[in-house]
């Protein structure tokens, strides 16, 4: 049975997930409606800055991270570092996008998109398949339920309305419905 913390992550990871098929979905969408694709990859953007990195990527660095660091060296030094690696790769892909879009090269944003995409889908079987298995066998129940309510405090620190903003958006624009 997976730890609340465990599910917490893998249910952020879905919302991460849904928001990628979109870019799949908008794949060449500039060479007919140039402004709505351009308005989509921004949109796509505020996501992943405002949800996978915001709210995402911080309990990750700020609260898993540094406990498994602390609860074993070898894992601390080894897939954890590797992932905060990810991280910062993850915001220098995002810049790329935004200063490709800013140009209006489309076919390179898409690229870079896609590639980001690729490397955040590996990244998190990374983390669900490796990391959040590794994190239930070293720390205790009580210990994984410590790290999910400092969790929901970051939440609530970041602002719940607006992570199930950001969640809502996403699954309107699965269903193909506007932008609210």
């Amino acid at each position: 049975m997976q730890s609340s913390l465990s599910q917490l992550l893998n249910r952020e990871h879905d919302v991460i997930l849904a928001a990628g098929k979109i870019i799949h979905d908008q794949r060449n969408g500039w060479l007919t409606h140039p402004a709505d694709y351009e308005r989509m990859v921004k949109l796509l953007l505020d996501f992943f800055t405002g949800y996978a990195d915001a709210f995402h990527h911080q309990k990750e660095e700020e609260i898993l991270f540094p406990a498994m660091r602390k609860k074993h060296e070898i894992i601390g030094g080894g897939i954890v570092q590797e992932l905060m690696e990810h991280h910062r790769e993850f915001r220098a892909d995002l810049q790329q996008i935004r200063e490709a879009l800013a140009v209006k090269d489309y076919p390179a944003t898409q690229g870079h998109l896609e590639d980001y995409l690729y490397t955040l889908k590996e990244h998190i079987a990374a983390e669900n398949e490796e990391l959040f298995p590794m994190a239930e066998n070293i720390f205790s129940p009580d210990e994984l339920d410590n790290l999910y309510y400092k969790c929901m405090d970051k939440d609530r620190e970041l602002g719940i309305t607006q992570k199930e903003k950001w969640e809502d958006l996403i699954k309107n624009q699965e269903h193909n419905e506007p932008v609210k």
